[in-house]
């Protein structure tokens, strides 16, 4: 074991030290002007500063939480989505509003049609994403704020769409339309929705790195292959600098979830990362992006997402999210309790457990 453990932490130091020597290869890039790159680069530099902006803003954040059982003839769902509302005038929280409340039960959902096990999470995942994408479009008609957060991405992520010929295929584009609906409500009532992505396993901007060395260095570091954005970023971008903010993809037609969506809101979404501290790694933010200035808009959210997420050095996230995840947050204990519940009313006659849920050893 000791041996096995000493090769880990080899491989992860070998790793780190390629990674340092990558980023020395591609640092001096950092600065110069790369706006003559006839490729996906939509701004003048691959990264900028920030400051932080002062806050007097209604600012809304959304959650969810959501816990699941596997029964042998249906599934079982507790999903609670929470909103949050934080009104600053001049830097400082003035009020604070909770939707639908400071505390609210969990709905639960109860599936009795067949759907496949390797399905289970990602109908689970759906039921979660038409809680929250719900109550997103509900809090910004309600409360007109400037800015809405969501935690996670701004679309469903390929994990979240059914194979072919799933039961669940219907239900995968009612949230497909449901997502449309939120950008429009927000476009009709001039709301800005940020989406923040705490552990990014993205991809975009190494491709596009890649590609801009290949024009100017005739070749790429190898280096590059193995690692993800929010890694290559964490080394390149310092305390309160950007990256340069990109599409979602280079091809809504050829993307898995994007080529599902109407074109006019796919070619809208834009991404870039924000390190709000040296001692975090950095933030993918994602939004919509329609016209004008994309360095403006960009500079704009990334000064306010800054401002929300440089209160704690080591855990960098928008404030309202953070709160928004205390309301929201299920134990996996609480579906226990209402399996049991459901289960004493029924009687003994039924058995609704998986066999190797109800092993006797």
């Amino acid at each position: 074991m000791f041996s096995s453990i000493n090769n880990a932490v080899e491989s992860i130091q070998k790793t780190e030290n390629a990674r340092k020597k990558l980023i020395s290869k591609i640092l001096p890039l950092k600065n110069q002007k790369i706006s003559g790159f006839k490729g996906e680069i939509f701004e003048e530099k691959l990264a900028y500063p920030v400051e932080a902006t002062e806050l007097n803003y209604n600012i809304a954040g959304v959650d969810s939480g959501f816990v699941g059982k596997n029964l042998f003839s249906l599934d079982l769902f507790l999903v609670r989505s929470a909103g949050v509302m934080f009104s600053y005038k001049n830097n400082k929280l003035v009020n604070a509003a909770y939707y639908p409340g400071f505390f609210s039960f969990p709905n639960f959902v109860i599936t009795d049609s067949v759907v496949r096990e390797e399905d289970f999470s990602c109908s689970m995942s759906l039921h979660r994403l038409m809680e929250e994408i719900s109550l997103s479009k509900r809090i910004i008609q309600k409360f007109k704020p400037d800015f809405l957060f969501i935690d996670g991405s701004i679309v469903p992520q390929h994990m979240d769409k059914p194979r072919k010929g799933s039961n669940i295929k219907n239900f995968y584009f009612e949230i497909i339309e449901l997502f449309q609906d939120l950008y429009e409500t927000a476009e009709k009532n001039s709301c800005q929705l940020i989406a923040c992505v705490e552990d990014s396993r993205g991809l975009r901007f190494k491709s596009i790195l890649e590609e801009i060395l290949q024009n100017f260095n005739g070749n790429t570091p190898k280096e590059l292959e193995n690692t993800y954005d929010a890694i290559l970023l964490d080394y390149f971008l310092k305390e309160s600098e950007r990256s340069s903010a990109f599409s979602y993809t280079s091809s809504v037609q050829e993307h898995p979830v994007l080529k599902d969506f109407n074109k006019k809101w796919a070619e809208q979404i834009h991404v870039f990362y924000l390190k709000p501290s040296n001692f975090d790694r950095p933030l993918r933010i994602e939004f919509l992006h329609k016209k004008g200035s994309l360095t403006e808009q960009s500079q704009k959210i990334a000064s306010l997402v800054y401002s929300l997420s440089s209160f704690h050095k080591e855990y960098a996230y928008p404030t309202v999210l953070i709160e928004a995840d205390l309301r929201a947050r299920l134990k996996p204990e609480e579906i226990n309790i209402v399996y049991d519940k459901i289960s004493d009313k029924l009687g003994s006659s039924f058995n609704l457990l998986m066999r190797r849920d109800r092993r006797p050893f």
